[in-house]
């Protein structure tokens, strides 16, 4: 594969978590601005944390249907979205 090959990869993967984060601020609003900064990290550090309890089961050979890895990504996703509301309440110097 190329870098352009895996760019494309990327951004494909970034335009998933947008279609995401788009799909859920039409139901949710803005809920994101309403908690501080520390509140992302919060949410980051947590599904950190549920990845790595699913990596544990994929080692530990629950392979089920793909759930677990489907439930992974998801979280992923929310991490990229999350990380992006960070960035965002950073840049705008909000503390807390």
């Amino acid at each position: 594969m190329t870098v352009e090959d895996f760019a494309r990869e990327h951004q494909a993967i970034l335009d998933k978590a947008m279609k995401i984060y788009v799909s859920k601020s039409r139901v949710r609003g803005q809920m994101w601005l309403t908690m501080p900064p520390s509140d992302k990290i919060r949410e980051l550090r947590e599904r950190v944390n549920r990845i790595e309890a699913a990596q544990e089961r994929l080692d530990g050979g629950h392979l089920g249907d793909g759930h677990i890895v489907n439930t992974m990504i998801e979280d992923a996703e929310d991490i990229i979205n999350y990380a992006a509301f960070l960035i965002k309440q950073l840049n705008r110097g909000e503390r807390g």
